[in-house]
């Protein structure tokens, strides 16, 4: 279960990379560091839950809180929300996807 659980995320991160905004002006000190900066960690357990997480940040943590949350930022690139969206765009079917998977998994076993 934690394999397909975070193979689902990287196919949800893949998603979310390609709305992260792209800083191209000509002042932009190192434009595509947000999306590339986007991160799935490995799972991890407690008790009965997995959980993975996904990030963006790293050095480009100011910008990430900043584009993510102002609805008011132009992005010529990319949206706002280009974390949140996907996740809430899959949540109605993530189970589902999870369980396919899982089976999937098993089957190649």
């Amino acid at each position: 279960v934690a394999a397909a659980i975070y193979q689902e995320a990287q196919i949800e991160m893949t998603e979310a990379k390609r709305r992260t905004p792209v800083d191209t002006t000509e002042h932009a000190p190192h434009p595509g560091q947000l999306r590339a900066s986007g991160f799935v960690h490995k799972p991890e357990r407690s008790g009965n839950n997995i959980s993975v997480t996904l990030s963006f940040g790293g050095a480009a943590v100011d910008y990430a809180v900043h584009v993510h949350e102002n609805p008011d930022a132009i992005h010529p690139v990319g949206q706002w929300k280009y974390l949140e969206s996907v996740l809430d765009e899959s949540a109605p079917h993530m189970a589902a996807r999870i369980a396919a998977r899982v089976h999937l998994n098993r089957s190649r076993e």
